[in-house]
């Protein structure tokens, strides 16, 4: 668990008039700007310019600018690592926004956790993103409470039996086994795993035949492979549902399945931003999301806690910790939240999703006991 340490009042004060030598103020950004998850990290890596280029615009922080060292994390843990690696000790960032796939962000953590840096990340859902170190926080819910949404979704559809394709990475095998913990025994009938970078799965789906199932559950680590999964599924002739997470929430699902993504169901957090002023900001600035808006939304209200941080208590990586898990109800793109003794957001709910006429759109919200 992880542990809070609030500074006295005088030292927080103290801290407040800290900051860095150098003329700006670095962030870093770790997140997958490259392979298959690279639509989400575009939008990742827009939300956090937007909000860096809007804070510079009004005068940065105490007179001085922030400044963006963006470093491709490949959805990979090695990767994420060396990453980490020259952000907290060469580049000596202040915080970090990232990582956003698990993997990312459990192997920079105790880089940054050893550097005392704080990191937000704008998409790591994995329950062990909780207990990841002190310095670690996220204002993306955990699949821990994802799942819960899930099998309450199953239950109301009269979805009894699942079958499960999972790719062997750190977020998809967490959310498998989340699942597997909330649904009823013996519910998942055909439970498979498959190495990252697969893209051929006709000969699990042709196993997949002999399974009795009312939904199937493509489980990737990205879009672009959950997009293959539904499109191979379709080609083999199933008829039954198939209901996704927050990787399927993605424009690029459709651009890939094309019409096999016609009425997928997902179930993830509220789109965020969607026919706000925000999304005409962001579309003039950077087009069309490469993946969905809410990414965009996500590192942007990330970037702005750290900024609000950074106001109140200085870059001293301590302080801002503390002062982040003290934070009072923010208010951004995403909704209102905090975030709790493990890092982890209070205030973001769920919401089932549907795949209709090449959109997606939001079915109903999802009420945990």
């Amino acid at each position: 668990m992880k542990r809070l340490a609030l500074l006295p009042s005088l030292a927080m004060l103290a801290l407040a008039a800290c900051q860095p030598s150098g003329t700006t103020i670095k962030i870093g950004l770790i997140g997958p700007l490259t392979g298959d998850a690279a639509a989400i990290g575009a939008d990742m890596l827009s939300g956090t310019r937007l909000a860096i280029d809007r804070i510079n615009a009004a005068g940065g922080i105490n007179g001085k600018q922030l400044e963006l060292i963006a470093e491709d994390g490949k959805c990979s843990g090695a990767d994420a690592a060396n990453a980490a690696q020259k952000l907290v000790n060469v580049d000596k960032v202040v915080a970090i926004i990232g990582g956003l796939c698990s993997g990312e962000t459990l192997a920079a953590a105790p880089i940054a956790e050893a550097g005392k840096v704080p990191m937000i990340s704008p998409g790591s859902s994995s329950p062990d993103v909780s207990k990841a170190g002190d310095f670690v926080f996220r204002d993306y819910p955990s699949d821990a409470g994802k799942t819960k949404a899930m099998a309450k979704y199953f239950a109301d559809n009269k979805l009894a039996k699942v079958a499960l394709m999972s790719e062997n990475t750190d977020y998809a095998q967490a959310l498998k086994v989340s699942l597997k913990k909330d649904l009823p025994a013996g519910s998942v009938v055909f439970d498979e795993n498959v190495e990252p970078g697969t893209k051929d799965f006709r000969s699990l789906l042709t196993r997949m035949k002999s399974a009795q199932f009312d939904v199937f559950v493509p489980n990737a680590n990205s879009d672009a492979v959950d997009a293959v999964m539904v499109q191979q599924f379709r080609q083999q002739g199933f008829t039954q549902r198939i209901t996704g997470a927050d990787t399927m929430d993605s424009a690029v699902v459709v651009q890939v399945a094309g019409d096999a993504a016609e009425g997928v169901t997902l179930i993830n957090v509220p789109t965020a931003g969607e026919g706000t002023k925000f999304e005409t900001d962001v579309k003039a600035k950077y087009g069309e999301p490469k993946s969905s808006i809410s990414w965009v939304a996500y590192a942007f209200d990330a970037m702005n806690v750290f900024a609000q941080a950074f106001k109140a208590a200085g870059t001293d990586g301590p302080a801002v910790r503390d002062y982040l898990y003290g934070m009072q109800p923010y208010t951004g793109i995403v909704g209102t939240f905090h975030f709790d003794k493990a890092g982890d957001p209070v205030g973001i709910s769920y919401v089932s999703k549907k795949f209709t006429g090449g959109k997606i759109i939001t079915v109903g919200n999802i009420t945990l006991p």
